[in-house]
């Protein structure tokens, strides 16, 4: 399952244990239904957060992709062990020289409207999105080194490349088919970027039938015409809760009969539920420390503190953090202190560095870095230079009930070193506009997941991705770094290419526009008196699959 920018919760027990509030969406929400013979059957997800869009061109947010997951189609998917299964396409296959790849359609294919879709649909969506980089800023590295994408009959897509691509299969995954009639008349990126898709067609096992963003609520019916075979639920409810207790009492009462993200402290209490089965298993997310990386000469010149720009002040921070206590105390030991972008659960390991070892936990050698870098401490024991303190804004999402305590925690640590840290809570839009393309902040708590492959987790750190509607954050820019992510796309052979990722990592690690606090465990849980045949990770805890993807959610079933 993937993600993008990750959301992440967490509660004190304390709350879970005391009366629980009330949700986030109004009363008259939908709920979980009672199923039975005739009846429709509904099954209800619960939430924190909510998509930002439903905009494939623009959407950032974790919760826009699961949804996307859900509706729209590709030529490939990730399949629960890891590997790659069609989706649209029955078969594919690819040139001796690896320049030419061929996808040949199943049979039936329609849209969400009934229409039949056709390799020509698949092959105008996929030029769309490469003809188009500005206004397809997230989606379109994934087309870097197409040269032609071509319909040769109505069953057959065609992609022609410019070199032999390693990971091309990873690749078409995000490649959606998009509804020609809705796109086609965006003409101006303006235009693309401002489209909210709230009509969204697709041709997935589910189609959309209303997103409301204002009460908090997705609705998506089952796709009977879906070409593997129309799901066994009939719809299904994605329902936003503002908070992780009241999330919680509703799974244990039966308002949801899934949760996506179970708070780390409340997960030892959910498995004690009667009647529901929770799942644990290794995630590519993380969270991190966004320290301001962005260019001085951009228009409006970036907000960041100059003396995040020192190195030295980086690495001090770096060694003021304690990240076993994040995990231990946020956590609840539900995951590992982290340092590196790339996930130590991504291809099973292969694509992380093992030979970087990360910044020991040590006041006493930050406060020393200080004093040697300039930066006495003042009366009030806050350090300074030139005439500017160390008094940075530490901004978090306010949608993550874990964030405040790792800004507490991190506010702490700073404090022994002569670092002031003000903490905000900021939504997760506003955010978004604070940091990409912009460079308002200082330093600032979020997360992400990574693909299955490294590849889209690299390129939030390149030059050309801090733009509006680009992924990139922090602002980095490094002209080595961006030609080593060119390299390890045109990789064929896999040894050079993991070498290459490697030392993307070493300059990552160097430079710090993110400090990687710690990778966290996927924790979800489902009502199992309610419903079944969801992936089995008991006996096989290597699946990578979520329980809200579209490959479980297509064959869930009511309990008889």
């Amino acid at each position: 399952m993937f993600f993008k920018r990750s959301f992440s919760l967490i509660l004190s027990l304390a709350y879970l244990l005391a009366a629980c509030a009330g949700p986030a969406t109004p009363s008259d929400a939908p709920t979980a239904a009672p199923t039975g013979p005739g009846q429709p059957v509904t099954l209800t997800i619960g939430w924190i957060g909510q998509p930002d869009t439903l905009n494939p061109a623009y959407a950032f947010l974790a919760t826009s992709y699961v949804v996307f997951d859900l509706t729209y189609s590709s030529l490939l998917k990730e399949g629960p062990d890891g590997k790659y299964q069609g989706d649209l396409a029955q078969a594919w296959q690819s040139s001796d020289d690896g320049l030419t790849w061929t996808f040949t359609l199943k049979d039936n294919l329609k849209w969400h409207t009934g229409a039949p879709l056709t390799a020509e649909d698949v092959a105008w969506s996929i030029n769309e999105i490469k003809n188009d980089p500005d206004g397809w800023s997230t989606l379109v590295n994934y087309t870097n080194g197409f040269k032609a994408v071509t319909a040769p009959d109505p069953r057959t897509v065609q992609i022609t490349l410019e070199y032999p691509i390693g990971n091309m299969e990873y690749r078409v995954s995000f490649l959606y088919a998009l509804w020609r009639p809705d796109f086609e008349p965006l003409t101006t990126t303006e235009a693309l970027q401002n489209f909210a898709n709230d009509k969204l067609i697709g041709s997935g096992a589910f189609k959309l039938n209303r997103f409301d963003k204002e009460r908090g609520v997705v609705i998506l019916d089952k796709n009977p015409d879906f070409y593997d075979g129309a799901p066994k639920v009939d719809q299904v409810i994605l329902r936003t809760f503002d908070n992780g207790d009241a999330l919680v009492q509703a799974l244990k009462v039966g308002d949801v009969d899934v949760i996506y993200q179970v708070p780390s402290s409340a997960f030892a209490t959910v498995k004690g539920f009667a009647n529901v089965t929770a799942v644990q298993t290794p995630s590519r997310s993380f969270d991190e420390l966004i320290i301001n990386s962005a260019p001085e000469d951009r228009d409006p010149r970036p907000t960041g503190h100059p003396a995040l720009r020192d190195p030295q002040v980086r690495l001090a921070l770096a060694h003021a953090i304690n990240k076993q206590d994040l995990v231990d105390v946020v956590l609840q030991g539900l995951g590992k202190p982290g340092w590196s972008i790339v996930a130590p659960s991504l291809g099973g390991g292969f694509w992380h560095n093992p030979a970087i070892e990360d910044h020991a936990f040590d006041l006493a050698k930050a406060n020393q870095i200080l004093d040697e870098a300039g930066y006495p401490k003042g009366p009030d024991g806050i350090r300074q230079k030139d005439g500017r303190r160390l008094e940075f804004r530490l901004q978090h999402a306010a949608d993550s009930s874990e964030y405040p305590r790792v800004a507490s925690l991190l506010a702490g640590w700073f404090s022994q070193i002569g670092v002031k840290v003000n903490v905000e809570a900021v939504d997760p839009d506003t955010l978004t506009g604070l940091t990409t393309g912009v460079g308002d902040y200082d330093l600032v708590i979020w997360g992400w997941g990574g693909d299955p492959d490294p590849d889209f987790i690299l390129s939030i750190m390149l030059c050309d991705q801090f733009e509006v509607g680009g992924w990139s954050d922090s602002g980095y820019c490094n002209a080595e770094y961006d030609q080593l992510y060119l390299d390890q796309q045109r990789a064929s052979d896999l040894a050079q290419r993991q070498a290459t990722i490697y030392k993307m990592q070493e300059l990552l690690f160097r430079d710090k526009p993110y400090i990687v606090l710690y990778n966290y465990d996927s924790l979800e849980a489902y009502r199992s008196d309610r419903f079944t045949n969801f992936p089995d990770f008991i006996t096989n805890p290597s699946l990578t699959v979520s329980l809200i993807s579209a490959f479980s959610l297509a064959k869930v079933e009511p309990v008889k």
